[in-house]
């Protein structure tokens, strides 16, 4: 393939630097097209259009590369101004073809050659491995053991099955005694593999499964006594879910029913019932809804654990008079102080 010898400076030349789009496009395209059609540098009349095909105004743009220079004007067409100093002339580009078109004949013939050669010492090795074959199986010499009915005993006149079997062995000259399991003596026993790491340990998760005393089942969910009203009207009303629920959960339970009332937290659970698309499981799915209920500003709590004692003092406010927010606050927070004191001293209690 021919390269076409264009200087890094020739868009700078004073005589490059003028010239319109379409000239500096055609002076190219002419390189390239000398080079690739050997005409060193020659370019003629009738050949103007195919250096550039899609051009318009070819002329114009020839007239300009004349004006400044860069083509000469010949006789029949134009020659590309010292296009020879800069590039190589026909018969250097077909010797160097002819060069390279032998230099690859010669390798394909050499490897040719190599793959050929490498073939030959394949089958010869086959052959070679064929004759020796024998020698490395298992042969049909004598043998001492008078019993042995094989074509390796020792053969006596008229012993036309020995005969037979030797002439077998002998045609079958790729027997191996490793690959057929051809053996004289006691088959050894199998050696299994020990266990990996990985099966001892799932070997004793499995024992330790065993041997160890199945969960308990049937344990009833502890439910606090403040909370048993509502879980009873729940079940009544035919909402039958699990309770066990954590410490947390039923302190928010017992300040629900002492702000809303268990008849509110049925009428809410009802239709939190009816609308799920699944039969709820556990009461934790009544929670969100119980929480979206507003609380009667006047309501107290129906129940306190025993563990608080008789010395509850409810802060009542006057006859015919309505208690202050302040005071109900006040209330509520001691009610959830005794509340969690009492569910920590019967956690203790559980303890010891």
């Amino acid at each position: 393939m021919p390269w076409v010898r264009v200087d890094d400076r020739f868009p700078s030349h004073r005589k490059v630097a003028l010239l319109s789009d379409r000239a500096f496009r055609l002076y190219v395209s002419a390189l390239c097209w000398c080079s690739e059609n050997l005409t060193e540098g020659r370019i003629l009349d009738r050949e103007l259009p195919l250096v550039a095909p899609r051009m318009r105004g070819a002329k114009r743009a020839a007239a300009d590369l004349e004006e400044v220079g860069l083509w000469d004007r010949i006789a029949d067409g134009w020659m590309v101004h010292d296009y020879l100093e800069y590039n190589p002339d026909r018969a250097r580009v077909k010797a160097e073809r002819e060069a390279n078109a032998a230099r690859q004949k010669a390798y394909r013939d050499r490897k040719r050659a190599e793959r050929e050669a490498k073939k030959a010492a394949e089958e010869e090795a086959a052959r070679n491995g064929d004759r020796n074959a024998p020698r490395n199986g298992v042969t049909g010499g004598p043998s001492s053991t008078g019993n042995d009915a094989s074509a390796t005993r020792t053969r006596h006149d008229d012993d036309s099955y020995a005969a037979v079997t030797c002439a077998e062995n002998q045609r079958e000259s790729q027997v191996s005694g490793i690959r057929n399991a051809v053996s004289n003596g006691t088959p050894s026993r199998p050696v299994l593999p020990s266990p990996s790491e990985k099966e001892k340990e799932v070997s004793q998760l499995a024992t330790r499964a065993r041997t160890e005393a199945p969960s308990r089942i049937g344990d009833q969910p502890r439910i606090p006594d403040a909370s048993q009203p509502l879980i009873d009207a729940l079940t009544a009303a035919g909402m039958i879910v699990g309770w066990d629920l954590a410490a947390g959960e039923w302190l928010l339970i017992e300040s629900l029913i002492n702000r809303c009332g268990i008849s509110a937290l049925v009428v809410s659970a009802r239709g939190s019932w009816e609308g799920a698309r699944q039969q709820p499981r556990s009461g934790r799915y009544f929670l969100p809804a119980w929480r979206q209920i507003p609380g009667t500003p006047a309501a107290q709590p129906q129940h306190l654990p025993e563990a608080v004692g008789g010395s509850v003092t409810h802060l009542a406010a006057a006859r015919g008079q309505k208690p202050a927010t302040s005071d109900l606050r006040t209330q509520q927070a001691l009610d959830v102080g005794r509340r969690l004191q009492a569910a920590a001293d019967a956690q203790n209690r559980e303890n010891q």
